[in-house]
């Protein structure tokens, strides 16, 4: 698959992704909570990741990582 190709596969892909993350089948119960919107969950997910790689990034790295020229001497 070329380049264009993979990227009209992954937008194609999102859109589906976004658009079920809206859908609510007929019959389901309503939301419990507040917070039980469309979206929610996805938009909860990605924040989190993305804190979780700034945590990853910024205190975890430097706490592990060893200088260049650490196997050379």
């Amino acid at each position: 698959m070329k380049s264009k190709g993979k990227k009209i596969f992954f937008g194609i892909a999102l859109v589906i992704v976004v658009a079920l993350d809206f859908y609510t089948p007929h019959g389901e119960e309503a939301a419990h909570f507040w917070w039980q919107i469309p979206g929610f969950d996805a938009l909860y997910g990605f924040i989190g990741c993305f804190i979780l790689m700034l945590f990853a990034k910024k205190v975890i790295y430097p706490l592990f990582s060893r200088r260049e020229d650490y196997y050379d001497r």
